[in-house]
C-alpha cells in the first residue's frame, strides 16, 4: 500500500485554518440519494473522510452507531462538536485521527459514506485504487461504501457540485456564498475560481470577512472520474454489486459492496 507523503501532509495542512468554516460549508451539501434508503439496513456507520461531519443529522435520526475518520486533528474537532450538536452521544460516537490510505479497523461497520468528492481530491496523491483497496480492507464482507464523486459523462461534461459550475468562466473570481454568523464565527463571504486541465480540476477559495479582506485562501485540486473508471477501480479494489449513479444538479453516486476475499 502507498504511504503518505509530504503532497498528502499538505493536503492535510491546508485543512487547519479551513476547519473554522468546514460546518457552515458542509450544511449547503446535499445528501446522497441512496443514503435514506441505506442507513436502517446498518448499525453501524463511518465518514471516511469526515471533514467536520456531513450527514451526521441523519444518523442520529437512525440511532447509528457512527465512526469519524480524518487526518485533520482540526477538522475531527469539529466533527465532534458537530455530532454533539446533532445528536449523538459520546457513546454512539467514535473518532479515529487517520488518512484514509491507512484506515483503523471498521469490521463492525456496515456502510462506508466517503461524502463530497474526498475520493477526487485524495487520488490526486494516492491511485483511486489503492485507496479503495485500504477501505476494502478495513471492512468485513457485505459492508456497503457510498461515494459522492465528481464524474466526466460521455460527452465530456462534469457533475456540478457545490464547489464547481462548469458553466461558469474559468480563471475568474466570484462571489460564491455568505456563511451563516452563527456557524461560521461571524458573516463570511466565500469566493471561488475554478480552472479544468484534462482530468484534472483545481478549485481556488477565498474566505472574506464583510470588510473585504482576506481571512483565509486555500485551494484543492480533484482528478476526475469516469464511470467505467470507478468501477473498474472499485472491482480491482474486491468490491461487487457496483451501482453507478449519474448526477442530476449535484454530484454522482457510487455503490458497493465488500467482497469476500479469495
Amino acid at each position: 500500500m502507498t504511504t503518505t507523503g509530504t503532497g498528502t501532509d499538505a493536503v492535510v495542512e491546508s485543512y487547519q485554518r479551513r476547519a473554522a468554516f468546514a460546518r457552515a460549508e458542509t450544511a449547503h451539501l446535499a445528501r446522497p440519494r441512496l443514503l435514506r434508503g441505506l442507513l436502517p439496513a446498518v448499525d453501524h456507520v463511518a465518514e471516511i473522510p469526515c471533514g467536520a461531519g456531513h450527514f451526521l443529522a441523519d444518523y442520529a435520526r437512525s440511532g447509528l452507531a457512527v465512526t469519524l475518520v480524518d487526518a485533520s486533528a482540526a477538522m475531527l474537532a469539529a466533527a465532534t462538536e458537530n455530532a454533539v450538536h446533532s445528536g449523538l452521544s459520546d457513546e454512539k460516537t467514535r473518532r479515529h485521527l487517520a488518512y484514509v490510505q491507512q484506515s483503523p479497523d471498521l469490521v463492525s461497520v456496515g456502510l462506508i459514506v466517503v461524502p463530497n468528492a474526498a475520493l477526487n481530491q485524495l487520488a490526486c496523491q494516492t491511485a483511486l485504487v489503492e485507496l479503495l483497496t485500504a477501505l476494502r480492507a478495513a471492512v468485513a464482507p457485505g459492508a456497503g461504501v457510498l461515494a459522492q464523486v465528481t464524474c466526466v459523462h460521455p460527452g465530456g461534461g462534469v457533475d456540478t457540485a457545490g464547489f464547481y459550475d462548469p458553466a461558469r468562466q474559468h480563471g475568474v473570481w466570484f462571489a460564491d456564498r455568505w456563511f451563516h454568523p452563527e456557524q461560521a464565527g461571524g458573516a463570511v463571504l466565500r469566493r471561488r475560481r475554478q480552472h479544468r486541465h484534462g482530468d484534472r480540476l483545481q478549485i481556488q477559495f477565498d474566505y472574506r470577512s464583510p470588510a473585504g479582506s482576506s481571512l483565509h485562501a486555500t485551494a484543492i485540486e480533484l482528478a476526475l472520474f469516469t464511470a467505467a473508471d470507478l468501477r473498474n477501480a472499485f472491482t480491482t479494489a474486491g468490491f461487487g454489486r457496483v451501482r453507478f449513479l449519474p448526477g442530476q444538479d449535484g454530484m454522482s453516486e457510487v455503490l458497493a459492496a465488500a467482497e469476500a476475499k479469495p
